[in-house]
Order: structure tokens, then sequence, then C-alpha cells
């Protein structure tokens, strides 16, 4: 099954590169924020994870180290603070869960990550035109995350809820309550990436389901699903040690 997406996602990009849309060229992923910056659309996925590592597995080989030292934990899940241990088993690598965001990964793999892509990429272009491409996938830095947030594209004003009283995010809902609504205060578990409503630049969950690695080691933005909606905020930096459940990336893309 992974075998099949692989090769779906070398069509995909190969359009991409098609001669025809050269001068309109997007980095495969991302959405265009000015002539240089792209930015993913969503987070990345447990599907694109997966194509991490079934590459590196074919590479290297299953009981490598370059293998061991990608695959994400999922013990994550078992932490006391997050009860649910069913996502142990079945988050990371059940069909159910390939949209939604991978959790469990450290600093040190999102960076490999963002090597890994920027080398396909530039592999697929090299193939497809004869010539080298000037790409670099990254981590954002603390002014780009916040650039492209948007501010939050008012999702804090009235305590996240939209015009029409519906949560804009995926974060612990401050003013629950079971007399006058049918939501849980709390969620048990992300959101799919392509979840809620794009901001201005035309991304999904910039604030909350994951919060979201920067470049800096130990700092992540925009909280959360385990995170109150303060927390969540664009000029808050939240603190972590390890890989958590609650914890993923998105890649910006530098077009040089």
């Amino acid at each position: 099954m992974i075998k099949k997406i692989i090769i779906l996602l070398f069509v995909i990009i190969s359009l991409a590169f098609n001669k025809s849309n050269f001068k309109k060229f997007i980095p495969p992923g991302t959405v265009k924020i000015n002539d240089t910056l792209f930015a993913d659309e969503t987070e990345i996925s447990n599907l694109s994870w997966l194509e991490f590592e079934y590459w590196t597995c074919t590479k290297y080989g299953k009981n490598s180290s370059e293998y061991k030292a990608i695959v994400p934990d999922t013990l994550v899940w078992r932490n006391k603070e997050s009860f649910n241990e069913p996502y142990v088993h079945n988050y990371y690598r059940h069909k159910a869960y390939r949209d939604f965001p991978v959790v469990g990964i450290t600093f040190e793999q999102a960076i490999a990550f963002c090597k890994w892509r920027t080398e396909r990429v530039k592999e697929f272009y090299s193939i497809a035109y004869k010539k080298s491409l000037k790409i670099e996938y990254k981590l954002p830095s603390k002014e780009e995350w916040e650039f492209i947030s948007n501010l939050g594209s008012g999702i804090f004003n009235n305590k996240g809820k939209n015009e029409k009283g519906l949560f804009s995010l995926n974060c612990i809902r401050e003013d629950f309550d079971t007399l006058t609504t049918s939501q849980s205060k709390f969620n048990d578990v992300t959101a799919p990436v392509y979840s809620y409503w794009k901001n201005y630049f035309g991304l999904f969950n910039m604030i909350g389901n994951v919060a979201e690695m920067i470049d800096q080691k130990n700092i992540c933005k925009g909280g959360s699903w385990k995170h109150h909606l303060n927390e969540c905020r664009v000029g808050k930096d939240i603190q972590y040690t390890k890989s958590e459940a609650w914890l993923g990336f998105r890649c910006v893309c530098i077009l040089k």
C-alpha cells in the first residue's frame, strides 16, 4: 500500500514540475507566502511520515540504525497526561489515521525529515529538467512561524468560536457547559490535518491541533489539543523537552 502511495507521490511531483507551469512553480505540499517563502498547507501527517519511513527502510533496511532513528515513539500516548492507550497501537499505523498529524517525534527527527524531503524534491526536479533546483524545506524560524500564522486570523475572538458559534480550533474548550452544548471540553486526540478553516495564507491548523516545532530546539508554537486557548496565542512560546502526543510540525520551504 505504501509503495503505491510513493509511486503516486512521484507522479504528483512530476506534474508539479511540468514545464508549462515552471514560472508558477510551487514546492510540493506548500502554499506560496511570497516569491521565496512557501509553507506547508497542513501539519505533517502520519502518511507523509510513513513515506519517509518506507524510503528509509528500503534504502537502509529495517534493522539499520538509520531506520530505527526515524521511527516515531508511539508510547507518547501512554503518558499519564494523555490516557489514550488504544492510540499506542493504532494512531500512527492504522489507515484510519493516515491524515492525522504525526506525533511522537523529536526535534532531530523533524530535521531529518526536512533534509530527506529537500533531497527527494531536488532529485525529482533533476530528473524532470536535467538541472539543479535551489530549494530547502526546513523548520520555520520563530519570525517565519508567527508571520504565516497571520496572528491567528481572529481565532481568539469570542473564546475561539466563529460567528456561527462553532469552535475554530482544536484546543481545550474554556467555556464548556454540559447544559448548553453536546461538545466535549477535552478532545481525546488530534483532528485530521484538513480540519477547521484556512487562515489568510490558506494554511490549516496553524493554531491548535498539534503544537508546531520551530528551528529553535525545545520551543514550539500555536498550542494543541492539550492546551488552553490562552496557551495557543501566537506570541506564546511553549517549552518541550521530548516527543509528545501533542507535538508535531510543518515545514516552510525556501526557494533560493
